[in-house]
């Protein structure tokens, strides 16, 4: 039976998704030539980070990031912006989408590429705030987080975001633990499995 509630909760996500088709962006033409954009604007990124990067390493992490980006999103079932996908899983009406998740699956299929001019590090954001936030953060191999860029799934649900940490709008700090809010989540599972 569908709710009011529920009803309301459907009708947001539609109207939310809504705007995606004015965009003019939605022949796949038009969206592979941004995402072809958006990889060399990564690959560039990343060789700029230092002269030991190498650019064909660049250009795999980048072509994994954005791929991963995407086939994260199908996976989550992505409904409108981040916050509301958020609301969805806060309910309990998707299973994944947060960022913690967006940044392990990530993290995990970077880390398949066995890296040797780069290193991989989680960046966390105000942790064990309600406005908690993390992404994989990437730096020369050796070099200071805060040299880094960022790439954030999340922010931009499946669309990936790179922009150097320095300049970011979340202030980034290492997180060599994962994050809070994935530790707090797995503390409650197991809590109610010891129930």
């Amino acid at each position: 039976m569908l709710t009011s509630a529920r009803f309301a909760v459907y009708a947001c996500a539609l109207a939310s998704t809504a705007p995606l088709a004015a965009t003019g962006e939605q022949t796949p033409a038009a969206r592979s030539l941004r995402e072809e954009h958006s990889v060399t604007a990564l690959r560039d990124q990343l060789v700029a980070l230092s002269p030991r990067v190498r650019r064909d390493e660049a250009q795999r992490v980048s072509l994994r990031a954005h791929e991963t980006s995407r086939d994260l999103a199908r996976e989550y079932r992505i409904a409108g912006p981040a916050q509301f996908h958020n609301f969805l899983v806060n309910a309990g009406w998707k299973k994944r989408g947060l960022c913690h998740h967006w940044t392990r699956d990530l993290m995990r299929r970077l880390r398949t590429l066995k890296l040797t001019t780069m290193d991989l590090h989680w960046g966390g954001a105000r942790a064990g705030t309600l406005r908690e936030h993390n992404a994989v953060v990437i730096t020369a191999r050796g070099e200071p987080f805060a040299s880094g860029v960022v790439l954030d799934s999340w922010r931009n649900s499946g669309r990936l975001y790179s922009g150097p940490v320095a300049t970011d709008r979340y202030p980034w700090k290492e997180d060599r633990t994962e994050c809070f809010c994935a530790r707090r989540t797995t503390s409650l599972s197991l809590a109610q499995t010891l129930r």
